[in-house]
């Protein structure tokens, strides 16, 4: 009788913030899925489909602070580093 050959595995190691892992741990345990299934499906599905298997954009939100960071990025800035210079700036318009 022939063994079923092993398929050989890789690894992927990645940094994620704490929290967002925690909270998406915790939905793919309710769905009755672990990390390791998620990306397995999601590498499936890239390999399957020839793309990202879903819509990646901003939403509103996001893409308004991006204009108004490319908006302000070449204001100046002043430092208020001292008591002095902070109510010198409070007190601009009196």
């Amino acid at each position: 009788m022939k063994t079923k050959e092993k398929a050989k595995k890789g690894r992927i190691q990645v940094g994620i913030d704490k929290e967002l892992k925690e909270n998406a741990e915790q939905i793919l345990e309710e769905l009755g899925l672990n990390a390791t299934t998620a990306i397995t499906i999601l590498y499936k599905q890239v390999v399957s489909r020839g793309e990202f298997p879903m819509e990646i954009k901003l939403n509103e939100e996001e893409r308004q602070a991006i204009k108004l960071r490319q908006l302000t990025q070449s204001m100046p800035v002043t430092l208020l580093d001292t008591d002095e210079k902070l109510n010198e700036w409070l007190n601009e318009y009196e």
